[in-house]
């Protein structure tokens, strides 16, 4: 058994016209000119950049660093790497000038000493 083959829709308004109702005509609806299509033929390579400083801006620059330098180095690839770039992340994202991160180093500082 073969399928039925679907007929197009029909036009809107359709039955309609066949019973001799009118419709009101459609109206469109009023553009306000605001002046010739501005194009900007500046070179997109141009607009790209303007684009990523504009991101850069907003950045922590913190944690700029540590992209920039995860994508030079390469991903981490032992445990030591991996937790030592989330510590620097954490702290890379704290909005305390760095006093969470002294705090910590000066208490792991004090650690390591009293188990020498």
């Amino acid at each position: 058994m073969s399928k039925p083959k679907l007929s197009k829709p029909a036009k809107p308004g359709l039955l309609a016209r066949l019973f001799g109702v009118e419709q009101p005509a459609a109206t469109k609806p009023v553009q306000k000119y605001t002046g010739p299509a501005k194009t900007d033929s500046r070179d997109p390579r141009l607009l790209l950049a303007q684009q990523i400083r504009t991101i850069r801006a907003k950045l922590n620059p913190q944690i700029l660093r540590l992209a920039e330098k995860v994508a030079k180095k390469g991903p981490p690839t032992t445990d030591q790497d991996r937790a030592t770039l989330a510590i620097e992340l954490f702290l890379a994202q704290k909005d305390d000038g760095g006093d969470f991160a002294a705090k910590l180093k000066a208490r792991l500082d004090a650690r390591k000493r009293s188990s020498h």
